[in-house]
């Protein structure tokens, strides 16, 4: 979660004396990093792999034993 109070607080303990830092320290939160994007890019795919998965299995043990042309 996004703690808004912790960021303005981060940016204004820091050292360097920009007056914009304040307004730029929401990009330094790990939420908004590379791999957190990434994770959460396709939600629930691994969940949904693994039950075709399992449908597949099933489909090929206990499906139609009649031939298919």
């Amino acid at each position: 979660m996004v703690d808004p109070i912790k960021i303005i607080d981060r940016a204004r303990l820091s050292t360097a004396k920009d007056p914009w830092a304040a307004r730029e320290a929401w990009r330094n939160h790990p939420s908004f990093s590379k791999m957190s994007q990434l994770r959460g890019m396709f939600p629930g795919f691994g969940i949904a792999s693994g039950l075709f998965a399992i449908y597949l299995a099933y489909d090929h043990f206990a499906g139609a034993k009649e031939k298919k042309h």
